[in-house]
């Protein structure tokens, strides 16, 4: 079963296993929010960890694909026991890359020998020195010999996306999902996520065109969405004419259709498109 760990009502997943396997798989798409660590210094690309719609984790725990698990002892101080461990991990890492980093010089070392021996031998010609023999091996081993020692300052500092550390767990249930999925409002969203789940769909928020959920036939990656659809709480809404025209108008900017989505008297999900009247062409 796959962890989801949740901090601040938020349900988060770490492991790029688990997130390859949710995407996949289940048809799972969440919010990259971290940074990629090949590319530190830039916000267009987003890395691990995913950040889940409390409308996506409570269906995965529902599908029993998935736990909510927290770490109430995450940032508590470390024990000496622990700190120790620590320690040994960091010098351990140290040793590797100054080893790594030898063995590289090393190399870069031995293809260059004879550009070295090159100048070597230049510079005693211009000191007069003409009867020159240079020993390969033993001045490979000079080279060697002036390498420095690799300071802790300078190795690759490691950021693990998983806490490796041992620490409590603490398994919850979706009521620490927020916003919640168990009030009248909540229950509507996740009703209406599971159904178009159910139907096959991947969904994503859609809060940046004014939406519930932007809904797409395929994978985000390959297929544009069709569908921008917002959640009505009850089917007796009234609207005011104005918000209905901004909300179409903004889809057909978008070129998608927008779709209100409501649960009616007997608990089933029900969509009511907005198509635009083509006043030009009727």
């Amino acid at each position: 079963m796959i962890t989801l760990y949740v901090s601040n009502g938020v349900a988060s997943i770490w492991n790029s296993d688990d997130w390859h396997n949710l995407r996949v798989n289940h048809r799972i798409c969440g919010s990259l929010i971290g940074s990629v660590a090949s590319f530190p210094r830039q916000n267009e690309f987003q890395g691990l960890p995913m950040a889940l719609m409390s409308e996506e984790a409570a269906l995965l725990v529902e599908k029993g694909i998935c736990e909510l698990v927290e770490l109430p002892k995450l940032n508590d101080d470390l024990s000496d026991e622990q700190k120790l461990e620590l320690k040994r991990i960091n010098n351990k890492t140290l040793i590797e890359q100054a080893e790594a980093l030898r063995k590289r010089k090393i190399e870069q070392l031995s293809q260059k020998l004879d550009i070295i021996v090159a100048g070597k031998k230049k510079k005693m010609l211009s000191k007069g020195i003409s009867n020159i023999n240079i020993d390969k091996d033993a001045l490979l081993q000079e080279e060697i010999n002036k390498l420095p020692a690799l300071a802790p300052t300078n190795t690759l500092v490691h950021l693990p996306t998983e806490h490796y550390i041992d620490t409590e767990r603490k398994k919850v249930s979706i009521d620490v999902l927020k916003p919640s999925v168990l009030d009248s409002k909540g229950a509507n969203r996740y009703a209406i996520f599971k159904d178009l789940w159910q139907k096959g769909f991947y969904m994503t928020s859609g809060s940046k065109f004014g939406a519930d959920f932007l809904v797409y036939p395929g994978d985000p990656v390959k297929f544009h969405a069709m569908y921008m659809l917002r959640c009505v709480n009850d089917h007796r809404t009234v609207f005011r004419p104005a918000n209905l025209v901004a909300f179409g108008r903004l889809s057909v900017a978008v070129n998608k259709l927008a779709v209100l989505a409501f649960c009616n008297v007997f608990g089933k999900v029900e969509y009511q498109t907005l198509l635009w009247h083509d006043s030009v062409n009727s």
